[in-house]
């Protein structure tokens, strides 16, 4: 049966560096520190992974939650949806009625994981950063692309959702609007298809761990985050839900904001001046 919630290996499965280990004690804490100041709510794994994101990778909350389950901190309720997909839900023990919680918040799982709702979603980011890279000069000369200056990706039936241009500088894009992480090897794939079509890799995405990061940025690309989920302007009320149940950051903006987008222009015009005085100290050699 497929879930909801993504898959990481068990803690016992994973050889963790001493420094993931500092992490998982203090994310128990925390995690622990949740529940103790809330002792009727209810939460599924997914959203605490996205509620202490920015403190702890999803894997280092995935693992810690298991261990609080199985050490009697947490009690665990799965709830299998129409879809037959099944979302783990944890509750401290002393929460006697957690059943009523539970099923408001599988409504609101089963709602905003349509079909018809997560296209909306892509589809409607991917309109907001085209717009917004359009007001900075940013040209689309690709969509959807597997081949690009005589070169053609063959390994994968992967494609790049765009590739951007600006000042002679072409960027094959991935736009990411999930609550998950991009999954790790198409991130490895697309890294490597930008570096076949001699593209710079550009993934804008809602959040991403460092280690992600740090993999784009040494193959000579940006990672753009904007950390909140995005939804079509029509899903208002569903958006409002959201916040309400879960706490975690969604929004139907008409835009996106100016400080986003300014991120990566920066980049890209550092970028555009190293390489043109690199052009310089090169024609006077």
């Amino acid at each position: 049966m497929n879930e909801h919630d993504d898959y990481y290996a068990e803690p016992e499965e994973l050889e963790l560096p001493e420094a993931d280990y500092t992490y998982f004690n203090k994310a128990k804490d925390d995690i622990i520190s949740l529940y103790d100041g809330g002792r009727k709510e209810v939460y599924y794994l997914k959203q605490l992974e996205v509620l202490f994101e920015k403190k702890y990778f999803h894997w280092i909350t995935y693992n810690v939650v298991k261990f609080l389950k199985d050490s009697g901190h947490l009690n665990l309720a799965k709830e299998v949806h129409k879809d037959n997909k099944e979302t783990h839900f944890y509750f401290h023990p002393s929460n006697r009625y957690p059943k009523r919680k539970i099923k408001e918040r599988v409504r609101l799982i089963e709602d905003f994981s349509r079909d018809e709702v997560s296209l909306s979603c892509g589809r409607r980011a991917e309109d907001l950063f085209c717009l917004g890279f359009a007001k900075q000069g940013f040209k689309i000369l690709g969509e959807k692309v597997r081949e690009w200056g005589g070169m053609i990706w063959k390994k994968t039936e992967h494609d790049l959702d765009y590739v951007f241009e600006k000042d002679g500088v072409c960027y094959g894009c991935e736009i990411k609007n999930t609550f998950e992480y991009i999954d790790k090897k198409e991130l490895d794939i697309k890294i490597e298809m930008c570096e076949e079509l001699r593209l710079k890799p550009l993934f804008i995405m809602r959040w991403a761990p460092k280690s992600y990061i740090n993999e784009v940025y040494n193959k000579g690309g940006f990672s753009l985050l904007y950390e909140m989920k995005i939804f079509d302007i029509s899903q208002k009320r569903l958006v409002e839900d959201i916040r309400r149940l879960l706490k975690v950051a969604v929004d139907c903006p008409k835009a996106i904001g100016e400080g986003t987008i300014n991120r990566f222009v920066k980049w890209h015009e550092k970028y555009v001046k190293k390489k043109k005085k690199r052009g310089k100290k090169k024609g006077t050699t």
